[in-house]
Parts: C-alpha cells; sequence; structure tokens
C-alpha cells in the first residue's frame, strides 16, 4: 500500500472514532448517565422536567385504552416534543385545545415500541 493511502486511512479511522466519542458524550450530557442505552432518568420537554415514574413500560394501545374513560373524548395523544434535542426520541402528552402548547403532569417518552412514564418535576 502507497504511504498516502495508509496515511488516509488512519485520519478516516481517527476521524470516526472522534464523531463516535462526540455524540457518546452529547447523549451521556443529555441523559445525565453513562448508560445511554436505557431510558434516561429524566427529561425535559415544554420548558419543564419530568422524572421517570415506577409505571411498567406501556404501549399505546394500553395509554390509549387506559386513558380513554376520562380523556378519549376531549384529549389526544400528541408528539409535543422531542429528547435529547435536536436529535433524540419523541416525546407525548395528552393534549387538548385549550392547553395545547402547554406542559401537562405527565409525559411519556417513545422508546422503541414501548412508552416510558414521566411525572413532572417540581414548580415552574
Amino acid at each position: 500500500m502507497p504511504l498516502s493511502f495508509r496515511r488516509a486511512l488512519k485520519i478516516v479511522a481517527v476521524s470516526l472514532v472522534i464523531v463516535v466519542a462526540v455524540f457518546y458524550l452529547y447523549f451521556a450530557s443529555a441523559y445525565r448517565s453513562a448508560n445511554v442505552f436505557a431510558p434516561p432518568e429524566r427529561i425535559t420537554s415544554l420548558g419543564r422536567t419530568y422524572l421517570i415514574s415506577n409505571f411498567p413500560p406501556r404501549s399505546r394501545e394500553e395509554l390509549e385504552r387506559r386513558y380513554s374513560q376520562g380523556h378519549g373524548t376531549s384529549y389526544t395523544f400528541e408528539r409535543v416534543s422531542s429528547f435529547p434535542v435536536p436529535l433524540g426520541f419523541p416525546v407525548y402528552q395528552w393534549q387538548n385545545d385549550q392547553i395545547r402548547g402547554q406542559a401537562t403532569s405527565s409525559a411519556y417518552l417513545e422508546w422503541g415500541d414501548s412508552y416510558i412514564s414521566y411525572q413532572l418535576s417540581g414548580a415552574p
């Protein structure tokens, strides 16, 4: 192999390692945890901070069936943001015309095929 090809290969390899490290550090700082492969302990959505709840992950059908008795007629399950910003997982909340775009007491992070429950933390 010519010297320039080896040098180019090393530069590409080092660049790839640097890009992976930067993405890992970004997600670790956003998650406030070194484990970026598990749901974060806290998320931020619509200017409010939410802490992970003790409820098990649920499917969208389970959430809609569970909350449809009181929410189904006037509330809809809508995507309100993503976490971490700008790349991230969708965050959903129950919204209606009166509170659209405002933070509610619970948020749901879409994690694969399930939704992780988060509860509002503290006051504004």
